[in-house]
């Protein structure tokens, strides 16, 4: 490269790549120290959660706990919550990149746990510059809470249609060593009369 100074050697400097482990890593940090803590960690965990998202992302959590009088019900109960991550699920194939993430919540009075709250989010991650606060470079932005209903893994699917067949043979079984012709199968004497299971009764009625 040639400058009003003379000759120089260029170098090409690589983009910053961030990978799907590093994105996963620091929404499991933001979330566990955003909503898990005491009365003793509340601030500390907070002041490790904010640098992590978007400024009106972090104000309106903020704000929430505020309303809901969190740090004072901590000192009042000697509470605690513990944050549990179930499951993240990311999107890295176009920017910016887009996740969910679902948890549960669990509220502990002294040592006895009280409740177990299911809480889910989506979210934005934008690149940002890397530094003591934020050292992933990375931003979680539009974050909003869902409904929690988690999608089911292939392996999940799998599992649940082997039980489901499963099941299904030993109805079959059952119903053949009780002389009863399972509902959807021909009797094998053609005129002579079925019994059929009865239907199960849809649930809610």
């Amino acid at each position: 490269m040639v400058t009003n100074a003379g000759s120089a050697a260029a170098l090409a400097v690589q983009a910053d790549v961030h990978t799907p482990f590093e994105a996963r890593n620091m929404v499991k940090g933001f979330m566990k120290t955003m909503f898990g803590h005491d009365q003793y960690t509340f601030k500390q965990n907070l002041d490790a959660a904010l640098p992590l998202i978007e400024g009106a992302g972090g104000r309106r959590i903020f704000e929430n706990f505020n309303r809901g009088q969190v740090l004072q019900n901590y000192q009042r109960y000697s509470a605690r919550s513990v944050l549990d991550v179930d499951s993240i699920y990311l999107d890295m194939k176009a920017r910016p990149f887009s996740g969910r993430v679902y948890t549960k919540q669990r509220i502990f009075i002294g040592d006895q746990q009280r409740q177990s709250l299911p809480m889910a989010a989506r979210f934005n991650l934008v690149e940002t510059e890397r530094s003591d606060e934020n050292p992933y470079g990375l931003l979680i932005t539009d974050f909003d809470y869902i409904p929690y209903n988690p999608p089911v893994s292939r392996e999940e699917k799998e599992f649940l249609q082997q039980q489901e067949a499963q099941r299904q043979r030993k109805l079959q079984e059952a119903a053949a060593g009780a002389g009863i012709t399972p509902p959807g199968y021909a009797s094998p004497n053609p005129g002579e009369a079925t019994t059929e299971m009865p239907a199960a009764i849809p649930s809610g009625q």
